[in-house]
């Protein structure tokens, strides 16, 4: 399937005039912008009869607001479109090969917020060296790819067997939608354009979309829906009740299982990828000795003592 992805850029464009398969169409960014044309060629899109692809572009900004912000506001269409995750590395303040631990985990809570209040699969779009140089086997098991790499600058129309260089694509076999020209030119269009091949058939674009369980949805999302929170994620210590002081070990319960954090600097980084993550401090708790609300805990979750995390 062929399509091409446009943003503000190309407000003039009409989506029904130009030919593809599918068109994909910027809707949000951070968690204020919205791209003022978008609605106008989602509905060309879809009179015309194509596949729609909606995506979201990444910053800084907490990625739960940011996910909430995007649903609020193509959530008339969330069932009837591919949603996407374009996760850039300069927009995030980092160029490789600074990208952390904490903005993959981001992209995934996002991908994973979206996921759990839609009917559809949504997949990332980033360039070949950003999937091939860091670790996504977490992202790679559930969402697709929608990959960039480009053989040239040259002018070009669509290919059918576009240049995917040495055919790498890290954690994932293969990409859904590979998008292989920023320098498109097709009928009906002056300027350049971002070109894509989805190797994907009627029924699985449609599958992705959520399109055969879609349903009316009117459901304005709140960073009150937090997967997290639900999840009941915190870290506690034991005060010793005769010397009111802290036993010293910090346990962290990660939403299936209490585990001993053997380094502070194993704290550091739950506590930052928590907060980055979803905006808000990880909670922590102090039990005493004296009321052991740590042996009530582990015999509610029916785990016989905490695992100890390794050095």
């Amino acid at each position: 399937m062929n399509g091409y992805d446009i943003s503000s850029v190309q407000s003039s464009l009409n989506p029904a005039s130009v030919p593809s398969d599918f068109v994909g169409i910027k809707v949000t960014e951070g968690i204020g912008y919205i791209n003022p044309t978008w609605e106008t060629q989602v509905k060309q899109t879809l009179s015309a009869g194509k596949h729609l692809l909606l995506y979201h572009f990444i910053t800084n900004d907490s990625v739960i607001e940011q996910a909430s912000f995007f649903l609020n506001v193509a959530k008339n269409y969330a069932n009837q479109a591919i949603l996407a995750l374009d996760f850039e590395t300069g927009t995030i303040g980092n160029e490789i090969p600074y990208i952390t631990l904490a903005h993959r985990v981001q992209a995934e809570v996002w991908l994973d917020y979206v996921s759990a209040r839609t009917n559809g699969r949504p997949v990332i779009y980033m360039n070949a060296a950003t999937a091939r140089e860091f670790d996504w086997t977490s992202t790679a098991s559930k969402y697709g790819l929608w990959l960039a790499q480009y053989a040239s600058t040259e002018p070009t129309g669509y290919q059918s067997q576009p240049w995917r260089g040495n055919s790498s694509y890290g954690a994932w076999n293969r990409p859904t939608i590979y998008q292989y020209t920023s320098t498109g030119s097709l009928d009906n269009w002056d300027g350049e354009l971002d070109l894509n091949l989805a190797y994907l058939s009627e029924d699985e674009w449609q599958e992705m979309a959520g399109v055969a369980g879609k349903s009316e949805n009117n459901t304005n999302y709140t960073t009150s829906d937090l997967e997290d929170d639900e999840l009941m994620k915190f870290t506690y210590q034991i005060i010793d009740a005769k010397t009111g002081k802290s036993q010293g070990t910090i346990y962290y319960y990660d939403g299936n299982k209490v585990v001993a954090l053997s380094h502070q600097d194993q704290l550091k980084i739950v506590r930052q990828i928590y907060k980055d993550t979803t905006g808000k401090d990880l909670k922590q708790y102090s039990w005493r000795t004296d009321a052991p609300w740590y042996v009530r805990f582990m015999q509610a979750i029916n785990q016989k003592a905490p695992e100890i995390a390794w050095k």
